[in-house]
């Protein structure tokens, strides 16, 4: 089903003497290096985004082809993937073949796809900070009353928290394939916005579209929040 994106890990890095660098070094070149890798990926799709060779399903960054337009188009981003995966190293890899993070914008390649089925719901992102210095740091400001409620918040019980929630559309495709023996397999559950998702169609390709009838959005265990900037919501958590 869903998953999480792969971890990122800083790469071992040396010098011209061969030497691995010191922790300051490497923090200071990995970050010119995922500099480098995000604006060369980000011209690579000004380029060859979407791919002309592809058909695009409905109004969505979803394009899909036969097996060989879709390993060709897959070869042009390769280089690319495999410097990701530098800083991404479990990428791809048994058992939990986690994928890149949405924000280096790869396009997902998913083959021998069956069924497309696209979803759109109601969510949230949450945080939680112990403090109202580092919430209004992420989150932004907010007015001097609500500030004091926080505040006060905290100051009354030692295990407070405060959890800030911002509300966003959860559009997703829940991906069917087959597998070698033309069984059908459980359902990929896949964010893809961002990304853009290629995908091999077998014959007999089926879109559901369900974007229309949006999902019942589940209950929400916070209420009454104390403070509102109208992007982030904040409530307590004891």
């Amino acid at each position: 089903m869903s998953h999480r994106s792969a971890p990122f890990v800083v790469p071992s890095l040396f010098g011209d003497d061969d030497q691995p660098l010191d922790e300051k070094s490497t923090k200071k070149q990995t970050k010119v290096l995922l500099s480098t890798l995000l604006a060369d990926i980000a011209q690579f799709r000004d380029d060859y985004f979407p791919p002309p060779i592809l058909e695009q399903i409905q109004d969505m960054p979803i394009y899909a082809g036969n097996m060989d337009e879709v390993k060709h188009y897959e070869q042009q981003w390769q280089g690319l993937i495999e410097r990701a995966k530098g800083f991404y190293p479990s990428a791809y890899l048994p058992p939990d073949f986690l994928p890149l993070p949405a924000s280096l914008e790869i396009p997902q390649f998913i083959y021998h796809v069956q069924k497309l089925h696209l979803t759109r719901t109601k969510a949230k992102e949450s945080k939680s900070f112990g403090s109202v210095g580092a919430l209004i740091a992420k989150c932004g400001e907010y007015q001097m009353h609500e500030v004091l409620a926080m505040e006060q918040a905290l100051a009354k019980n030692p295990n407070a928290k405060l959890v800030a929630h911002r509300e966003f559309i959860d559009l997703r495709a829940y991906v069917f394939c087959r597998d070698a023996k033309g069984g059908m397999l459980e359902p990929q559950r896949v964010r893809f916005y961002r990304t853009g998702l290629i995908v091999h169609k077998l014959p007999n390709f089926k879109l559901v579209d369900s974007r229309q009838t949006p999902r019942k959005k589940r209950n929400d265990a916070y209420n009454n929040p104390i403070a509102n900037n109208d992007v982030w919501k904040i409530f307590v958590k004891y």
